[in-house]
């Protein structure tokens, strides 16, 4: 919980067009990061993992994401005096929270033994296309974030999530489809 208030909380600075404000949203946005990461790695050294945390650290950190993304596009918004960002910020809150409930529905709604509560975005992680979505969902994208609010620039990291938000989306949804067909051998000679 106190990593994602320290995130709920860095998120508002992106409502400013200026770099000293946008990055200290973006410190604080990475210290949510690394808190979250921290205590998720605690809770597997002390077996103290439990289902509730995994779902409140899944969710909170999505409402972070959420969040951060709605300042930023307002930010962009006030600046720019024009309302065309809010536009950008809805695709990237909408393709963020369609990927955030479809992995739950799929995934973590329905995990009911002991192990880890949620490890890929797909029930067939080996595929070539789960490790790209799996690899794209990781957190390395905070680091853009606090270079691109460095110089003052964080709406272009909206502008990028306003695309891969949506198609990363997509791409869930076929990946499930795919994995719902059923599998045809392939034969060689007669």
């Amino acid at each position: 919980m106190v990593s994602v208030a320290i995130g709920l909380f860095g998120a508002p600075f992106f409502l400013s067009a200026l770099w000293p404000w946008q990055t200290i949203g973006a410190l604080l946005f990475l210290a949510h990061s690394i808190l979250d990461g921290c205590d998720g790695e605690l809770a597997r050294l002390r077996f103290q993992e439990s289902r509730w945390g995994g779902v409140l650290d899944f969710w909170g950190d999505n409402v972070v994401h959420i969040v951060t993304f709605a300042c930023m596009a307002a930010g962009w918004s006030l600046s720019a005096a024009a309302s065309w960002p809010l536009l950008l910020g809805a695709a990237a809150i909408f393709g963020n929270l369609g990927s955030a409930a479809f992995v739950y529905w799929q995934l973590m709604r329905v995990k009911d033994d002991s192990g880890p509560l949620f490890t890929s975005v797909s029930a067939t992680p080996d595929r070539r296309l789960a490790r790209l979505l799996d690899a794209a969902s990781r957190r390395d994208f905070i680091y853009l974030v606090l270079i691109l609010a460095l110089l003052g620039k964080s709406n272009w990291f909206l502008l990028l999530a306003s695309l891969g938000a949506p198609i990363f989306f997509f791409l869930l949804v076929f990946l499930a489809m795919r994995e719902r067909l059923p599998n045809v051998p392939t034969t060689s000679g007669a």
